[in-house]
């Protein structure tokens, strides 16, 4: 059973400050409905899930101290729920420390839910910020894949590139003279090799934003640097971990990314990724549903992203991922159009396809269409 002290703890503070003339109480929030249909890779069946996600943001502000929260109802539905897939993923462990999420109702047809996606207590002090709770911690400046994004790893190929499952963490930030910061973590588990604890140092020199980070993570001690500049109109990204386990077995991973800008509002990246640890191909479909972290069968990959609001009703974004050691292949593109209303709402549209031969990692799996809708109030 998980102690909940520290969330009684925020419960009051929220309180206080709510219940005090001058604090200042803002929110915001969104409506989403997201769409998909696929295949399943284990029995073949073709499937269709339904999303609709309310998420409300409450944020109260008194002082030196802020208050954050981001609470989300989801309601699914579709024949997802009868999947072999959906139920690997319903006896899956929440990695998250605090019991913060559940069910609310669940059916054969649909599945309530409901969780507090973030959470946190922010104190700007003297001696830097600290911020307690629910949250993301992202240290990764790289386009497609993100070896510096420890405690928040995401897939390229995620149907919701901005979401993040977050950490339930302590952070202090503190300025490093005019043009760095200083952080720490601590990532709260269950037992003492599951926690993560890190720290990183980040500073513009010669014209470089650099950065170097250390820490222990679930029992994995990493290393990593990172830089990004640009020369002669050419952005350039670097990032590069060494990991290494308690059992002795380390290995890097790293990505170098050179990217353009156009007046036109075009925007070019080519991303190399290098994955020092290959998992096996076996069933690494179905692993990938029950990983916390991204998984890959080759130790070369390419990636093009290429994205433009060609007006400001209208974006595209494009993904273009090779396994340059089995030669198969991801196209994922998403285009989202503001709806001509005074509310502000989009449209967005996109689909994953793939290739390869059938034993491959991308070859193997199936055709992706998701269509989204989403308002902000």
């Amino acid at each position: 059973m998980v102690d909940r002290t520290p969330l009684v703890a925020v419960g009051l503070a929220w309180l206080m400050l709510a219940s005090n003339a001058a604090a200042d109480f803002s929110h915001s929030g969104s409506l989403k409905n997201l769409s998909a249909g696929s295949r399943s890779l284990v029995d073949e069946d073709r499937y269709f899930s339904n999303l609709t996600r309310l998420r409300l943001e409450p944020r109260y502000r008194y002082e030196d101290w802020v208050l954050d929260a981001a609470y989300d109802l989801e309601l699914v539905t579709g024949s997802f729920l009868d999947s072999p897939e959906f139920a690997l993923l319903r006896e899956v462990p929440d990695p998250r420390y605090w019991d913060l999420q559940g069910d609310v109702y669940e059916s054969g047809d649909v599945l309530a839910r409901h969780q507090l996606y973030r959470g946190t207590i922010q104190w700007r002090s003297p001696a830097g910020d600290f911020r307690f709770g629910r949250q993301q911690v992202n240290w990764s400046t790289a386009l497609i894949w993100n070896p510096m994004d420890i405690l928040n790893p995401v897939s390229p190929l995620n149907l919701e590139p901005d979401e993040r499952i977050g950490v339930d963490a302590v952070l202090w930030d503190s300025p490093w003279g005019a043009t760095g910061r200083i952080s720490a973590v601590h990532a709260l588990q269950h037992s003492d090799k599951e926690a993560s604890t890190a720290a990183r140092a980040k500073r513009f020199v010669a014209g470089v934003d650099a950065s170097v980070m250390i820490g222990d993570f679930a029992g994995t001690t990493k290393a990593g640097v990172s830089g990004s500049s640009s020369v002669a109109g050419t952005g350039w990204r670097t990032e590069l971990v060494w990991s290494e386990a308690d059992t002795g077995d380390g290995y890097w991973q790293g990505v170098a990314d050179l990217n353009w800008a156009y007046r036109n509002g075009f925007n070019l990246a080519l991303e190399y990724f290098y994955n020092g640890q290959p998992a096996r191909p076996g069933n690494l479909d179905l692993l990938r549903l029950v990983s916390t972290r991204p998984l890959y069968t080759g130790r070369h990959y390419i990636g093009l992203l290429a994205w433009q609001d060609i007006n400001p009703f209208w974006q595209y974004r494009v993904v273009v991922i090779r396994n340059a050691d089995d030669a198969s292949w991801v196209l994922y593109p998403r285009s989202t159009w503001t709806l001509p209303f005074k509310r502000e709402i989009y449209l967005t549209a996109g689909a994953q396809w793939f290739g390869g031969d059938d034993d491959s990692e991308y070859g193997r799996l199936e055709p992706v269409g998701l269509m989204e809708l989403q308002w902000f109030f």
